[in-house]
């Protein structure tokens, strides 16, 4: 009942995290002293608490004095956020990136970016991507509750944007919105979807197949079986933004390693620093290619999420190249 008015009323949501997140730079400001002393893990994390505080208080200094109209101004100062976040993590966690063996020259024109979903920070590395290097305007489809982060609920609140809420009603509203976003893609902005509708974990995985046997359900359990590292895709998003592209569009498929084994705190505890580099890789579908038919196109996305799978796991990688 708290979350849900939280989320329902502006002023009361940015009256609470706001509230957090002076007493979360409190709490920093005493700790982090102390921590530098110890050294090692607890030092790391506190060091990359304190940045990621520091971030947030000087991005909200920043967007108060920005016109609430200026999307470009919005989309550099993210830019920026995210930027001093991917080395503040870099120096802590000892976090690596690898550059895509396709390369990094996405296809000209709108994009609607379909990836997967796993590990701690993969959606902020994925959009800071999107900014930095594919030089694209993001539209996000996220949860409603990471509108809790201040800075996310002002900089995203600001920029066109999908929140997601619970329940199957909130869900196909989702849909309708997901459709308008791309609807309205420039040749500069992409559309970016986790179809899996949350991070994936082996624990998540074993929940969703034992409720689709409950369900005797004959279509999505044989997918969900057979895919070990990533949960089925969910269509209505996919083909709402796929239906509502303009011409010239293209959608691309995002596969990613290196962060998908840490399921827990206790994982993230003891992998930092971090030993595996990111791996990434992508491809291309242009939306004029996609089939038309349901069954024709719900196998279509069923084989692009194998395809993800398939790469992930590292011994049928090297014998089921992307293209």
């Amino acid at each position: 009942m708290i979350l849900r008015s939280l989320l329902r009323h502006t002023l009361l949501r940015r009256a609470f995290s706001l509230t957090a997140l002076a007493f979360a730079g409190g709490v920093a400001a005493v700790l982090l002293p102390l921590t530098l002393l110890v050294r090692g893990r607890p030092a790391r994390f506190a060091a990359f608490a304190g940045a990621y505080v520091a971030a947030e208080l000087s991005g909200l200094t920043c967007a108060a004095r920005l016109d609430t109209r200026d999307e470009e101004a919005h989309y550099a100062l993210l830019t920026r956020l995210l930027a001093r976040l991917f080395r503040s993590g870099s120096r802590a966690f000892g976090l690596r990136v690898l550059p895509p063996e396709q390369g990094l020259e996405f296809p000209e024109g709108p994009l609607l970016v379909f990836s997967r979903h796993a590990g701690p920070g993969d959606s902020f590395l994925l959009v800071y991507a999107l900014l930095a290097v594919a030089r694209r305007r993001p539209r996000i489809v996220l949860k409603e509750t990471l509108a809790l982060d201040p800075m996310i609920d002002v900089v995203l609140g600001r920029t066109p944007n999908c929140f997601v809420g619970r329940g199957k009603a909130r869900r196909a509203e989702a849909a309708d919105r997901i459709g308008e976003l791309a609807a309205t893609l420039g040749a500069r902005d992409a559309l970016l979807l986790f179809p899996e509708g949350g991070n994936f974990t082996t624990a998540r995985r074993a929940r969703l197949i034992s409720r689709l046997r409950r369900r005797r359900d004959r279509r999505v359990l044989p997918t969900a079986r057979s895919l070990r590292h990533v949960l089925p895709a969910q269509p209505a998003g996919v083909f709402a933004a796929v239906d509502a592209a303009p011409p010239g569009s293209h959608a691309v498929f995002v596969a990613h390693t290196g962060l998908d084994r840490l399921e827990s705190v206790a994982d993230v505890w003891h992998a930092v620093p971090l030993r595996r580099p990111v791996q990434v890789a992508w491809w291309a579908v242009p939306v004029g290619l996609i089939p038309d038919g349901e069954q024709e196109r719900l196998a279509w996305l069923d084989g692009q999420w194998a395809r993800i799978d398939a790469w992930i796991d590292p011994e049928r990688r090297g014998r089921e190249a992307i293209g």
